[in-house]
């Protein structure tokens, strides 16, 4: 069974104003759970509304990339969302933390698209080579529900994404194995966490092919230029206003924010 018309338009509408003001909303499951279909369903219409308000697309999201997240939201896989053109920032940005109903951060690596890529059959070494090359990053999600959400009712919002931060330097992947490509993570000069980009699916590419199939089998695709979070390489931060995040890799550099 789809969700109805109307009631996918009334979500939709939800999911906009709690962007905008922003504002918490409910998590449809509060009434009735979507369907893995009806989410993605809803997520596009989502995406299509902010498109024509003017918003433009800058690339694509892996979320829940590790086991306990998936059990946590009840799903039995990553997920997947777009990102929006309007929310890429650039390393050391300064971001009002009153733009968040509840801002939190992650640390990952981010591909930037050579060539356009999709499902089905694509493998880790298939998406190697249409990647340009890695960033580090940050992604910026705001937790917009209120109450507690299951896996569709976060994919029909658009996985939490609110913003990206971006390092400067694009880093060519050759001779670079992301598996092993180390993190140090620093809230207000606290180290908060270290780790290795193996939390990511063993490694961001199998994130990436996965993102890959993932948009192939609903007539999507990667497209050359497009930013691609692979997902987060340690644990969530919750900031407040004054802190500065940033994050640290081996070879791939490092990334900041600051909420002010």
């Amino acid at each position: 069974m789809s969700a109805a018309p109307g009631d996918a338009a009334e979500l939709v509408s939800e999911c906009v104003a709690a962007r905008d003001e922003p504002r918490t909303h409910r998590p449809p499951s509060e009434r009735r759970r979507l369907s893995l279909t009806e989410a993605y369903a809803v997520q596009d219409r989502l995406r299509e509304t902010l498109i024509g308000r003017g918003e433009q697309i800058a690339g694509w999201k892996a979320g829940f990339t590790t086991r306990a997240l998936q059990e946590t939201f009840e799903v039995s896989e990553p997920v997947c969302a777009f990102l929006l053109a309007s929310g890429v920032l650039t390393s050391g940005a300064a971001i009002p933390a009153g733009r968040f109903v509840k801002p939190a951060v992650e640390a990952e690596v981010a591909f930037v698209m050579k060539r356009d890529l999709a499902g089905p059959g694509v493998t880790a070494p298939r998406a190697l080579l249409a990647v340009e090359g890695a960033l580090p990053a940050l992604e910026l999600i705001d937790f917009r529900h209120s109450g507690k959400a299951v896996g569709t009712d976060v994919i029909a919002d658009g996985v939490y994404a609110k913003a990206i931060v971006l390092g400067g330097a694009l880093t060519p992947m050759t001779g670079i194995d992301l598996a092993l490509e180390g993190l140090v993570y620093e809230q207000s000069g606290t180290v908060v966490g270290t780790a290795t980009a193996a939390e990511v699916l063993g490694t961001p590419l199998n994130s990436l092919a996965w993102i890959a199939n993932h948009l192939g089998a609903r007539g999507l695709g990667l497209r050359a230029g497009d930013v691609v979070m692979t997902g987060s390489v340690s644990k969530v931060l919750q900031p407040r206003a004054g802190d500065i995040v940033r994050a640290t890799y081996t070879r791939l550099g490092s990334v900041s924010v600051r909420f002010a």
